[in-house]
């Protein structure tokens, strides 16, 4: 399972932040929300791939189809999500949509010019127009 390397790496990336699901319906992993509008990153160990939820607006899936065994691709889903999680929790990662509608995400890269726009956020909440 991915979640046996992801919760490890997850735990020593991020001390103290995460709380392990108990169920084996709950999502492996869960965020509290640092601002109420961006909602809880709920992590789920989907088989093959990790889903990730981003709060209220989009989720994406972490999976690797590289020819190498099954231990080396959990391994590296496992530090694909957390490098992802790093860029969120840093307010690198920009959120927008909703889970009943159209969302998404993007990474702001440091050489980008794009300005985000009203109705997106951060990890740390609401973007401000300026």
């Amino acid at each position: 399972m991915i979640a046996d390397k992801l919760i490890p790496l997850l735990r020593s990336r991020f001390p103290g932040q995460g709380v392990i699901g108990k169920e084996p319906t709950d999502p492996c992993m869960v965020f509290p929300a640092k601002h109420p509008d961006v909602g809880d990153v709920q992590i789920f160990d989907d088989g093959p791939e990790i889903s990730l939820f981003a709060g209220n607006f989009t989720h994406g899936h972490f999976s690797n189809y590289d020819d190498i065994t099954e231990d080396e691709k959990e391994y590296a889903i496992a530090e694909d999500v957390a490098d992802f999680l790093d860029k969120l929790f840093s307010d690198h990662v920009v959120l927008w949509g909703s889970h009943r509608g159209i969302g998404g995400w993007r990474v702001l890269e440091p050489e980008s010019t794009r300005v985000p726009k009203e109705h997106e956020y951060v990890w740390s909440g609401p973007i401000k127009k300026s």
